[in-house]
């Protein structure tokens, strides 16, 4: 096969840009997905970019204790970069729709080359290249535009870097790790680690390798650098919830809102998403299952030639030790590294995906030298062909015929005039509301929410204790059948507007709620009086009357109004 490392060579310039084709086309079949849609926001953009509407407006989302603290969590390297362009007047929104079509392309482009300097063989790295981005695309991997959507090329970059010993890069990388996905600095450091031993013969020893040691120990002290702001950081939203706490909490349970805990070890350690290995997840595409077969192939490795050309596989080697013992503090530290798979998974992904394309090559150069054999040829060369056919279709053709791919996460909202009257409203509008809608009015109609489901993230004590006390004492006020228990609730919370529709007083939606049921005794308190009489709740009566808007099945109601009308009912 042919081999070659420079970008510039014939061969290798045809796998790149086809490569890059595809890494262009996947998030151009992902924008198709929502064509014709007027609202449309992907999931975790919806938590994490509203609030950078202040970019361009300033007094929007003013005092708002949730856009405050998805404010303070964001990466300084990610608020910068949305920051800026909106100065150009780019609307943080829609540039995270289009990052995408940014970030996929240069993801191929850095496992390319990545994959060009383990194995110099163009059709290699064009293989993994497709394989790491149909992963991506497979999951919501660079489809949100937010953190973690940065953090696959930059991590790309570091492992060529490293590979390549490159001070500059390397030192790069570790600084926009910081700055864009700080957690996984610590895997770079690790990395970092692992360069002071190597193996020689089977043993390992001590790496005596000079320039070796000056590019560690320079990457290590800009990682610690670089985390020092992280250590000492102080936000009115920490400290981290405990383990203690965390298990008191119904939202870390199966089915929570933050669902955390198992009910066995083996879906807490392996299938998990949030606290598992996550190999499933890292072994698709299902081609990527043929990298398991690449340590039989070097025990094999005299009757496979091609893997003497195979160089620097070291860095792989690492990354896994490096996610793995992360991992492993991760758990033994729970919440103090956020969540462990996000270890595993990304250095899984990492590797075996590169690996795979490896694999693939290693076969097809046996099974090409096996055909030029005298012996059963024409077999052989059947089924060559057949190889290469099934490799192309598992490539080109079966992710095009999957409706499910690309995965997007994009939420879509129906309620489009409700979304322009609230727009029409002041900038420092509050809106209340138990309905699914809830969570989508912060992007869709720039103004704030009280709380909604969306929003409701356990890690940060200092920000989820007010949450959740905000939540039970709206649950307390909507259910009440007191007037005055929604007249001071609305006096305490400067409470604007109420959206309410037929769910937030029915039944069976609220049984089914698994967020509402999360906040106990009010929620079951609540659903005892709906049940009981729900016509006898206050805001159940006034709502008619001081219904000011009206879209589909939700009501827009008004403060001002049931103040109103309770200070006529008190008299």
């Amino acid at each position: 096969m042919t081999r070659s490392k420079k970008v510039c060579d014939r061969t290798t310039l045809f796998w790149l840009l086809f490569a890059l084709f595809l890494g262009l086309l996947y998030p151009i079949l992902a924008l198709t997905k929502i064509s014709g849609e007027l609202h449309w926001i992907q999931d975790d953009a919806r938590q994490h970019i509203f609030w950078m509407a202040r970019f361009l407006d300033p007094e929007l989302f003013s005092d708002d204790l949730i856009a405050d603290y998805y404010n303070s969590i964001s990466p300084a390297g990610v608020s910068f970069f949305y920051y800026c362009l909106a100065k150009l007047g780019v609307d943080p929104d829609f540039l995270s729709k289009i990052v995408p079509l940014l970030l996929s392309p240069l993801t191929v482009f850095l496992s390319f080359i990545l994959c060009l300097e383990i194995l110099p063989i163009p059709f290699a790295a064009f293989l993994s290249s497709t394989v790491l981005i149909q992963n991506l695309w497979l999951q919501d991997g660079l489809t949100s535009g937010t953190a973690k959507a940065f953090l696959i090329p930059i991590f790309l970059l570091f492992l060529w870097a490293v590979i390549r010993k490159s001070f500059f890069w390397t030192i790069g990388s570790i600084v926009f790790l910081g700055l864009f996905y700080g957690s996984f600095v610590l895997v770079a450091a690790g990395v970092l680690v692992c360069q002071y031993f190597t193996l020689n013969q089977g043993k390992l020893q001590l790496n005596y390798n000079r320039h070796d040691k000056n590019l560690a120990i320079s990457g290590l002290l800009v990682a610690f650098v670089v985390l020092l702001p992280h250590i000492l950081s102080n936000s009115d939203f920490e400290p981290v919830i405990s383990l203690t706490q965390a298990k008191q909490l119904p939202e870390f349970e199966p089915g929570g809102r933050a669902s955390f805990f198992q009910t066995n070890w083996w879906d807490y350690l392996f299938n998990g998403g949030r606290t598992g290995i996550r190999l499933t997840a890292a072994l698709r595409p299902d081609l990527v299952y043929i990298s398991l077969l690449l340590p039989i192939i070097f025990l094999y490795k005299k009757h496979f030639p091609l893997t003497q050309d195979i160089r620097r596989l070291f860095v792989l080697n690492q990354l896994l030790i490096s996610g793995f013992v992360l991992y492993t503090l991760a758990h033994l530290f729970l919440f103090k590294l956020y969540l462990p798979s996000r270890y595993s998974l990304h250095s899984l992904r990492f590797s075996l995906t590169i690996l795979c394309g490896l694999t693939l090559v290693i076969l097809l150069d046996k099974l090409v030298r096996l055909c030029r054999e005298r012996s059963l040829r024409t077999v052989r060369l059947v089924f060559l062909v057949f190889a290469l056919f099934s490799i192309a279709f598992s490539l080109l053709v079966d992710p095009l015929t999957d409706k499910d791919f690309p995965s997007t996460g994009y939420i879509t909202g129906k309620y489009h005039n409700l979304y322009q009257f609230l727009q029409q409203t002041p900038k420092d509008t509050l809106v209340a509301s138990f309905a699914d809608e809830a969570s989508n009015i912060p992007s869709f109609s720039q103004r704030s929410v009280f709380v909604a489901a969306e929003y409701g993230i356990p890690y940060h004590v200092g920000y989820y204790d007010q949450f959740r006390q905000r939540t039970q004492d709206l649950i307390t006020a909507h259910y009440n059948i007191d007037p005055t228990v929604l007249q001071r609730f609305i006096y305490d919370s400067k409470i604007d507007l109420w959206l309410v529709n037929s769910d937030v007083f029915s039944v069976k939606f609220l049984e089914a709620n698994r967020w509402f049921n999360h906040f106990q005794p009010q929620a079951s308190n609540a659903i005892h009086q709906v049940k009981l009489n729900k016509e006898a709740i206050a805001l159940w009566q006034v709502q008619k009357q001081c219904t000011i808007f009206t879209d589909q099945d939700i009501n827009v109601v008004s403060s001002d109004c049931i103040l109103d009308w309770i200070s006529k009912e008190l008299n």
